[in-house]
C-alpha cells in the first residue's frame, strides 16, 4: 500500500489540548478532505502537526478517516517551526504533502507537494525586511517541491510577480470547495418583530477581523435594536484577543443580543440557514473562504473584506459586497443590507448561483487527477 504523510501546523485541536476533535477551522476540513480523497484510493494517510502543550499520538476512531495516524510535535516557540517541520519530515512515512507554512524557511524534501492556504504575509504592518524574507522562503519552495497547490489566485500571481520558475505548471490553482447538497437555502417564516441576524462564522482571531467586527456590532446594536449578532467560531483560550472577546460578551449592555457558540460542521448548515446576513471581515491571511462559500451555497448575501481569495468569490454588487476591512466601512455595508430587505433578498439571488461553481465534487476530481499524476511521477 502507498502511503502519504501530511505535514501541518494544525489537524487536531492541539491549541486548546483537545486532541479528541478536529479544530474548527478552513485548513482543518480542508485536510479531512484530503484524507478521504487519500483513503478512497487505498492510500495509507497519516498526519504530523504542530501542538502547543506536549507532544501525542493518536490513531482516529469513530470517523470516515479512521485508522488515520496523527502525530503532534511540541512547539513552545514559532521561530522553531522551521527546525520542527523538518523532524515531521524524517519520520514522516511515505511521500510527504506539505500543507502549511510555505512562507517559513523550511528545507523540503525534494519531489513533494505542498498547499499554499491563501497568503499569510498580506500586512500592511508587516515590515519590509520580513516580506523579503518571505520571498526567499517562498521561491525556495517552489525550486525544492514539485507542485504547489493554491487555493487562490494571490499566491498565486504573487509567484509570478515575485519568483522565478520555468513550467507555468509548477503552481496549479484549484479553489476551496463548498458540499451544495449540505450546505442549501432553507425556508424563512417572516413576522413583523423578527430580528434581522447576521452571522460572524468565523474563528475568534485577529486575522479573521474579530476586532472591527466587534466595534461594528457596538454601534449597530444601538442603531437598530431588531438586529442580533451571532458569532459562530471556535476560540484559543487564554489568548489575549479571546479574553478581549469574553469579557466584551460579559459586560456588554446589549449581551442578551449577542450570541456565541462554537459549532460542528453537522450544525453549521442551520446555523446559516438561521442567519440573514454574513459577514466576512479578515484582515489578512485568507484563501478561497470555506465560510465565505458556506454562506453563498445557503443563500445569504455577504459582506467580505477585500483580501485574498475573497476577491476571488464576492462580486461586488453582485452576490455580496466588498470592502476594505475598518469598522466604519463595516458599519455603513451591514447598515444598508438590514435597513433594505428588497437588496438583502436581490443579492442573496445570486449567492447560490455562485457557490455551484465551487461544489465540493469539481475540487475531488482535480485533486484526484492530480494525486494520480504525483504518485505515477514518483
Amino acid at each position: 500500500m502507498k502511503k502519504v504523510s501530511i505535514l501541518t501546523h494544525s489537524f487536531l485541536d492541539a491549541y486548546n489540548n483537545r486532541i479528541h476533535k478536529l479544530y474548527g477551522g478552513g485548513l482543518e476540513r480542508y485536510l479531512y478532505e484530503l484524507c478521504l480523497l487519500l483513503k478512497e484510493k487505498e492510500i495509507e494517510v497519516e498526519v504530523h502537526q504542530l501542538s502547543f502543550y506536549e507532544p501525542f499520538q493518536i490513531v482516529l476512531e469513530d470517523t470516515e478517516i479512521s485508522g488515520t495516524k496523527v502525530t503532534g510535535h511540541f512547539c513552545d516557540n514559532l521561530e522553531k517551526i522551521p527546525d520542527i517541520f523538518n523532524e515531521m519530515a524524517h519520520i514522516a512515512k511515505g511521500q510527504l504533502i506539505y500543507a502549511s507554512c510555505i512562507w517559513h524557511s523550511i528545507q523540503y524534501r525534494e519531489g513533494s507537494l505542498g498547499i499554499c492556504h491563501g497568503i499569510n504575509w498580506d500586512r500592511i504592518n508587516l515590515v519590509g525586511e520580513a516580506k523579503e524574507q518571505v520571498k526567499e522562503n517562498v521561491q525556495r519552495a517552489i525550486h525544492q517541491l514539485s507542485k504547489i497547490v493554491s487555493v487562490d489566485s494571490h499566491f498565486l500571481s504573487y509567484c509570478r510577480s515575485v519568483c522565478y520558475y520555468y513550467d507555468p505548471e509548477k503552481i496549479e490553482l484549484i479553489p476551496n470547495f463548498v458540499e451544495t447538497e449540505r450546505f442549501m437555502p432553507g425556508v424563512k417564516e417572516k413576522s413583523l418583530d423578527e430580528k434581522v441576524r447576521v452571522l460572524f462564522p468565523r474563528r475568534i482571531s485577529h486575522e479573521r477581523g474579530i476586532l472591527p467586527m466587534m466595534a461594528a456590532a457596538d454601534l449597530l446594536l444601538e442603531k437598530f435594536p431588531h438586529s442580533e449578532f451571532i458569532f459562530a467560531g471556535e476560540t484559543i483560550q487564554e489568548t489575549e484577543i479571546c479574553k478581549t472577546f469574553e469579557y466584551w460578551l460579559m459586560v456588554h449592555p446589549n449581551r442578551k443580543r449577542i450570541h456565541h457558540q462554537s459549532y460542528s460542521f453537522h450544525q453549521m448548515p442551520k446555523v446559516y440557514q438561521e442567519a440573514d446576513i454574513a459577514v466576512i471581515p479578515t484582515i489578512f491571511s485568507e484563501g478561497t473562504s470555506l465560510s465565505c462559500l458556506e454562506a453563498l451555497s445557503t443563500g445569504l448575501p455577504v459582506i467580505s473584506s477585500n483580501v485574498g481569495g475573497l476577491n476571488d468569490i464576492i462580486i461586488d454588487g453582485f452576490n455580496g459586497f466588498l470592502i476594505t476591512p475598518t469598522t466604519n466601512r463595516l458599519v455603513d455595508a451591514i447598515s444598508m443590507l438590514i435597513e433594505d430587505e428588497e437588496k438583502r433578498d436581490k443579492i442573496a439571488s445570486h449567492a447560490r448561483e455562485t457557490a455551484l461553481a465551487y461544489d465540493r465534487k469539481i475540487w475531488q476530481n482535480r485533486w484526484r487527477a492530480l494525486i494520480d499524476n504525483y504518485l505515477q511521477l514518483r
